[in-house]
């Protein structure tokens, strides 16, 4: 995704944000992306590159694989 963005020159946060969801799909990637979408719609300001790029890590994770295994 960092090579898409980079290569395609989004920098924009918001575009930036849009562009990865827009890859997202199937199961929990499919569910994140419509549930943060849903969220989006409902926000008027710009998001918060940092805190997003923090939510991917967390909710894509092997820690977080081996909490929904359990």
């Amino acid at each position: 995704m960092r090579l898409f963005l980079k290569s395609n020159r989004v920098m924009e946060t918001d575009n930036r944000i849009t562009a990865i969801l827009a890859h997202l799909r199937g199961g929990v990637a499919g569910i994140y992306m419509q549930q943060k979408l849903n969220e989006l719609d409902k926000e008027l300001g710009t998001q918060d590159w940092d805190n997003f790029m923090k939510e991917i890590k967390i909710i894509f994770s092997d820690k977080m694989k081996a909490a929904n295994a359990e």
